[in-house]
Formats: C-alpha cells, sequence, structure tokens
C-alpha cells in the first residue's frame, strides 16, 4: 500500500472528520502524539513507561490502520491511532484538562510562502493544547527546521506566563531530550549529526 507523505490538512475532507472522543483506561495518564505517522515514538515510550495512556492523532488514514494493526500484534493495548486533523479536531478527542503531555515531532516543514498556513504549530493549535492539558502538562516540540522551531516558539511564547512557560527560560532551547523514545526522523537526525531543536513548555 502507498501511502502519501504529505497531506493538506485545510483540504475540505479533512475539515469535517467524523469523531469521537478517545476511548482510555480513565486511571492512566494520556500522552499524545501530534502527526504520529508510524507511531515509533509512541510504541518506545510504552516500553519506557507501561501505565500510560498512548495516542497518535495522524490524518493519513491508511497509515492509522496500519499502525493500530502493529500495536495489535505487538500487545500494545495502551497505544492507539486515531484518524483526525490536529488543526481542528482535538477538543473533540480529549476531555478537558486530561492530558498530560503533548509531543509534536519534526512536523512538515512547508516551506513555500503560500503553504505556511498549513503548518501545525499555529496560535490556534496553541489555544487547543492549553485546553486539553491537565495542569502543569506538558508540550514538547523537536523540529531540525530552525524556522520551524522558531515560529512554535513564538506561537507558545504569545500569552506567557499566563498560559505556558518555557521549562528552561524564555525563548530558549532545551539541550536534549527527557526521553529514551525516539521517532525515526529523530533517530535519522542523531545519526546524521543534524541538529535538533527542541521546546518544552509547561502549562501554568
Amino acid at each position: 500500500m502507498r501511502i502519501r507523505q504529505h497531506v493538506n490538512p485545510l483540504r475540505s475532507e479533512y475539515l469535517n472528520i467524523d469523531l469521537a472522543p478517545v476511548a482510555m483506561r480513565e486511571a492512566w495518564p494520556t500522552e499524545v502524539e501530534l502527526g504520529s505517522a508510524e507511531a515509533f515514538f509512541l510504541m518506545e515510550r510504552a516500553v519506557e513507561e507501561p501505565q500510560v495512556n498512548y495516542v497518535g492523532v495522524e490524518i493519513r488514514r491508511e497509515l492509522v490502520e496500519q499502525t493500530n494493526a502493529i500495536f495489535e500484534e505487538r500487545g500494545l493495548s495502551q497505544v492507539q491511532s486515531v484518524f483526525a486533523n490536529v488543526s481542528v479536531d482535538l477538543p473533540r478527542l480529549f476531555p478537558r484538562g486530561n492530558v498530560r503531555r503533548f509531543f509534536i515531532n519534526f512536523p512538515d516543514p512547508w516551506f513555500k510562502g503560500r503553504q505556511k498556513k498549513r503548518r501545525v504549530v499555529s496560535e490556534e493549535l496553541v489555544d487547543d493544547l492549553w485546553q486539553c492539558l491537565s495542569l502543569s502538562g506538558e508540550v514538547h516540540v523537536a523540529t531540525d527546521i530552525f524556522d520551524i522551531a522558531l515560529d512554535a516558539m513564538a506561537a507558545l511564547e504569545r500569552e506567557t506566563p499566563r498560559r505556558f512557560v518555557n521549562m528552561v527560560m524564555p525563548w530558549t532551547f532545551v539541550r536534549s531530550s527527557q526521553f529514551v523514545a525516539r521517532s525515526r526522523r529523530e533517530r535519522h537526525c542523531e545519526e546524521m549529526g543534524i541538529k535538533i531543536w527542541r521546546l518544552v513548555y509547561r502549562k501554568v
């Protein structure tokens, strides 16, 4: 099966997806990866810390079906992928104040000027993250594109300290990840010596 590498989230077919709230173990914390692709990061997180709900939000339906089959095959019942558009669907997927961490790992760069409106981290997304996060919940962003990192930082710094606070200091990147888990792109960058820009913010 050929799976598309890039999808325009602003197309009408992705703005009216029929959704229900994600079913999870209520006693466990929840971590969410936005644009989870093959969900390598989530599967490694599930090994690292098993008693957590892990949810990957992915806009490519074929990839969601493929990864959910892998989770079942590996007995990772605490991990699931859902077909949704992170630009508009998060409040319908997660109850208010329910998510412990959001991860945004290497989002599509959309380099051309007319495509920048498709970038994942926007002021609107930051508003949704704040609503879905629990008190002191965290947002982790990793990218090898400096321009993407600055865009994400600007969106998260927009209303600090009222909503989010940088866990190092304002307008400062994190030197390394606190997690063992890595996405496929992250491992590639580390192996090739490509600079990774990391941000970590906490909900106030």
